[in-house]
């Protein structure tokens, strides 16, 4: 039993057929958890930045005078 187990290991070690696979999946982990790290402080940023925008651009409007001078 011990001999299977140990052609296990000495195979799982030195063989790299799935690895590319796997650094993949955890390179996209990474980006996912970055990813949503980030998507509160970005969506606050972008929250901050339209509004500042709406509120500037509702600032310049004036209404028309009603008489038509």
């Amino acid at each position: 039993m011990s001999t299977g187990f140990t052609a296990f290991v000495r195979r799982l070690l030195h063989e790299d057929s799935g690895q590319d696979l796997v650094e993949y999946a955890l390179l996209t982990m990474v980006v996912g958890f970055a990813g949503a790290v980030a998507a509160p402080y970005v969506s606050n940023a972008i929250s901050y930045a339209y509004g500042t925008w709406v509120d500037s651009t509702n600032n310049i409007w004036s209404s028309p005078d009603p008489a038509g001078s």
